[in-house]
């Protein structure tokens, strides 16, 4: 699985802070998902961040085969 989410931050020119204070979820959850270091998906936080940059989850994450 891969998150988008930097893209989408670095496009609206926002940082981890920003986007934590925007949408109300702490910071090491986002950067879980900016690093790719995350292990499994909080939906509450998926919704969060897909409806802040207005795009659907299959946008934001991408499955994709780990080598």
């Amino acid at each position: 699985m891969f998150c988008k989410l930097k893209q989408y931050m670095d496009a609206e020119g926002l940082n981890i802070a920003q986007l934590s204070r925007e949408i109300g979820v702490t910071e090491n959850a986002i950067r879980g998902y900016v690093k790719n270091s995350f292990s499994r998906i909080d939906c509450q936080i998926a919704i969060k961040i897909c409806n802040y940059f207005q795009v659907n989850v299959g946008e934001m994450f991408i499955i994709k085969e780990v080598n």
